[in-house]
């Protein structure tokens, strides 16, 4: 069964961003009902074949999980103490003259919908985590990842270059002129290209650095070497062109240095261990950083002119973050509810414009705010303990390392963008990278070692 599960996984990966990154309520309740249906029959799969035992993850990393989500359901619940109830369901209660059903979070539907989609991305990198187990499975999902990357920049790029306006899409919405394929905010698809950038190089990287193997290996002097690899190479390289285009041409300041950090981190990490076939490997990387490098220079323009007219002090992100930080300081324990940023934000917001801000435009912050110190800092442990698997897989391996290299570089991506933006919260994203974690940390470690846990390996 597993063999229908996972197409079916990755053709959600790659529709995902079709519909506005599927951060519509009715698209992300598709998404989270699709991968609800695919957790079920991965269940039934496992009962009905017991001589197939699941792969599992660390237990600390799963706890730690477990617990920030029980505080979630905590907070929406109306049995908890008195005095951890948000006051302001107290002063509603006297203006209306009647009991109302009171919780710690000031908008308990909120919160039980962004427990949905957590869990929904969590799940998301359980079936990716199993069934990316197998070499030539998650080989196959770094192809799908990477051919959705490519087909969403050149429409992208299209749209761009033409001027045409994708009414069926954005409907009469005006945008300013910026490469953003099938998202409204620009920053949410440079997340989202970065990462299929990332992968797509990865991919490329293992399809390129090993010679082909043939029966009868004739010796080839240096010209021959070099236009055997430009057979070879034209194509994927043609195609991260595209996708580094595209990238940079929407002008996303943060989403710019952000995927350039991951991709010097996935450099970095490719350079150090492709040591068995050296040449190669740095051929390889050579040409893919040649390659983003003509595509910078061939469309930078605007996002340079953006970056040097960048005014930190004049940023109203900054004035942002500190009413978000007094907020945290104010309710550090309890939070405000997970997902209630948009309704419990009002409460502290002094900017002073007329700037709705439904978003901390900083999701480290923003998790802190809504679910408390504690909480937040056992996500972010977990998210962490992830990331941290990848690293140790990258000097463990001796074969498949490329795949927690790409996890680490993920990880630092997101990790950094999430720091000037909320991309990480569009559920399109969420499960791009939830799936790329869950193929990285299954790769971690060999297939021949049964995992039960990211830390512990058996034979």
């Amino acid at each position: 069964m597993n063999r229908s599960i996972f197409p079916v996984l990755m053709l959600l990966v790659a529709i995902a961003p079709l519909p506005l990154g599927s951060n519509r309520e009715w698209a992300w309740s598709i998404c989270a009902a699709i991968v609800g249906v695919l957790g079920l029959l991965w269940g039934l799969s496992l009962s009905f074949n017991r001589s197939s035992s699941p792969s599992q993850p660390n237990p600390w990393i799963v706890l730690a999980f477990v617990f920030a989500c029980i505080w979630v359901v905590v907070q929406q619940a109306a049995w908890v103490p008195a005095s951890w109830k948000h006051p302001l369901w107290g002063m509603t209660s006297t203006v209306l003259a009647r009991d109302v059903a009171d919780a710690i979070s000031v908008n308990p539907h909120a919160t039980v919908s962004a427990m949905m989609r957590l869990l929904t991305y969590a799940l998301s990198f359980m079936l990716a985590f199993h069934l990316g187990r197998e070499r030539e499975r998650a080989l196959a999902a770094f192809g799908w990842i990477a051919m959705a990357g490519l087909v969403y920049g050149i429409f992208g790029l299209a749209v761009y270059w033409s001027g045409y306006h994708p009414g069926w899409l954005f409907g009469d919405r005006v945008l300013p002129e910026d490469v953003r394929s099938t998202f409204v905010n620009r920053n949410h698809f440079a997340t989202w290209q970065g990462l299929s950038l990332l992968v797509a190089m990865a991919y490329y990287y293992q399809r390129l650095s090993r010679p082909p193997v043939k029966p009868y290996q004739v010796p080839m002097d240096r010209a021959a070497a070099a236009e055997e690899f430009i057979r070879r190479a034209w194509m994927p390289l043609a195609a991260l062109l595209l996708m580094s285009s595209a990238l940079i041409l929407t002008h996303s300041r943060g989403g710019f240095v952000a995927a350039v950090a991951g991709t010097l981190v996935l450099v970095y990490l490719l350079d150090r261990r492709g040591r068995r076939h050296r040449a190669a490997s740095r051929v390889t990387v050579i040409a893919a950083v040649g390659v983003a490098s003509l595509a910078f220079f061939l469309t930078s323009e605007v996002l340079l002119e953006r970056i040097n007219h960048t005014d930190i002090t004049t940023e109203e992100r900054l004035a942002v973050y500190a009413d978000v930080t007094r907020g945290i300081s104010d309710n550090p324990l309890l939070g405000f509810g997970y997902g209630t940023f948009s309704d419990s934000f009002r409460m502290y917001n002094q900017v002073g414009t007329a700037v709705h801000y439904d978003r901390a435009h900083n999701t480290w912050l923003e998790n802190a705010f809504e679910l408390g110190l504690p909480a937040a800092v056992l996500l972010y442990a977990a998210l962490a303990g992830l990331a941290l698997i990848c690293l140790g897989g990258v000097s463990r391996r001796h074969r498949d390392w490329v795949f927690p290299a790409t996890g680490v570089a993920a990880s630092v991506l997101v990790a950094m963008h999430s720091m000037v933006d909320f991309s990480l919260q569009i559920p399109a994203v969420a499960i791009l990278y939830a799936c790329i974690m869950g193929v990285c940390c299954a790769q971690a470690y060999s297939s021949s070692a049964g995992v039960s846990g990211f830390g512990h390996a058996t034979r």
